[in-house]
């Protein structure tokens, strides 16, 4: 064994004699990769003791279980591997099937131990996978997607899993999961048809696309999304639902849909959708994913309008305001070296404002930045400002986010253009 297993063995035993947080025992190995069959046996050590102390298991903020199983989830040779499945994997079922049968555990333990288990593929586990997401285990981690990631290519036993499942669809970000499994080995023509043909499987989708659901955009964008995949009078019976949903996106996504399906005043449709500022960054994203970029109008891909429609999708999706603004207006457009991407980038300021307040700040303007992304300091940049500050404020963000080592203490404009005038003179 080389030093660092030897020391990876000792912290683990050490800590199944003290005691400890798991998590700060652990903080010289986050990196660590094992390498032999002693430390798979160290980690089954910690494992039984963690399971020996439920207490452990459901400490509010700790999750021990997770640290142990992210080591065994990729081994480096079939021996390992070997050791993991006879040894590891048995410990594994254990916490599952205490989760099973209602005893006390942290989800976030519990997912991550769902997901070592699925990459082995082994039978049995497949079983548990099947019973935890129909429980269902928290059903709304959104997590799920990394459980069910394994069954995606030529797992042995997709067929009775995902047939199974098709039968009563899971709810939550699990069904969501589901939904995307089954539309992947769909195209990847792995298993025809697709599951959500079936009775359950529409009303699932239906449900989907009712406004009256509550439900994040994600589940009715991706009932939109699979309707291709489906029979056409499935599909017909869910773009009608998409077209009447409330929430102009759905609708959008139903009219995408139909054109990539040939549909030609759907496609004229998308061309107008494009020379709307607050809905053509969408629209062009849309476009260029199901690969009919070309009817994007030369005057949507101007950099100057584009800088304004990726302020207005940036309000609309990303920001925490989530609401499209009353007005925008292109301040400044210049070339600047860009410390953050330590390169020369076309910089863009948009200034945008609301008729009413909106947010829990109740804004009504501010200014964006466009370049290699788009983002508005909300609250800490305004209208009224100086065009330097907020450069110079925006600068010292990006670093900061970036962890680049040029980042100041203490973010400040006076701080960020100091910064930007070493770079640019004539800033």
């Amino acid at each position: 064994m080389t030093e660092a297993s030897v020391s990876f063995c000792r912290a683990l035993d050490q800590w199944v004699m003290a005691g400890g947080d798991l998590d700060e025992v652990l903080t010289d190995f986050h990196d660590h990769s094992i390498t032999s069959q002693a430390e798979v046996q160290a980690i089954c050590r910690a494992m039984d003791a963690l399971h020996s102390n439920s207490g452990l298991v459901a400490a509010v903020d700790k999750h021990p279980l997770a640290l142990l199983t992210r080591y065994l989830s990729e081994p480096p040779d079939e021996e390992l591997r070997h050791a993991i499945v006879g040894e590891g994997l048995p410990l594994l079922r254990w916490f599952v099937t205490d989760a099973l049968a209602g005893k006390p555990h942290q989800p976030q333990d519990l997912i991550k131990a769902l997901e070592v288990l699925a990459c082995y593929r082994q039978k049995e586990d497949v079983s548990l996978i099947y019973k935890a997401i129909l429980q269902p285990l928290h059903p709304q981690d959104p997590s799920w997607i990394g459980v069910l990631n394994p069954f995606r290519d030529q797992h042995p036993f997709l067929k009775s899993f995902v047939q199974a499942l098709a039968k009563r669809p899971p709810s939550g970000q699990a069904g969501l999961a589901f939904l995307k499994l089954c539309d992947h080995i769909t195209t990847t023509y792995q298993l025809l048809p697709h599951a959500f043909n079936s009775p359950a499987g529409m009303e699932k989708l239906k449900s989907y696309l009712s406004p009256q659901s509550n439900r994040p955009l994600e589940f009715a964008a991706a009932a939109v999304q699979s309707t291709t995949l489906l029979e056409p009078s499935n599909r017909e019976v869910l773009l009608n639902l998409a077209d009447r949903h409330p929430n102009p996106t759905v609708a959008f996504l139903a009219k995408a849909t139909r054109a990539a399906l040939g549909d030609p005043h759907q496609a004229q449709a998308l061309i107008d959708r494009c020379k709307d500022v607050f809905y053509s960054y969408e629209t062009q994203l849309k476009l260029q994913e199901i690969g009919m970029e070309a009817l994007i109008p030369q005057e949507a891909k101007q950099p100057e309008f584009l800088a304004l429609a990726k302020t207005a999708y940036w309000l609309i999706t990303e920001s925490p305001l989530h609401h499209a603004p009353s007005r925008l207006q292109l301040l400044d457009s210049r070339e600047l070296f860009w410390l953050p991407r330590h390169r020369q980038i076309r910089m863009f300021a948009v200034k945008y404002e609301y008729d009413t307040p909106v947010g829990e700040q109740g804004i009504r303007d501010g200014i964006a930045l466009v370049g290699e992304i788009t983002h508005s300091l909300i609250g800490e940049t305004n209208a009224q400002m100086e065009l330097a500050d907020v450069y110079g404020l925006h600068c010292c963000w990006e670093l900061e986010t970036l962890h680049d080592p040029l980042a100041p203490r203490h973010r400040t404009a006076k701080m960020g253009r100091n910064l930007l005038r070493k770079h640019n003179p004539n800033f």
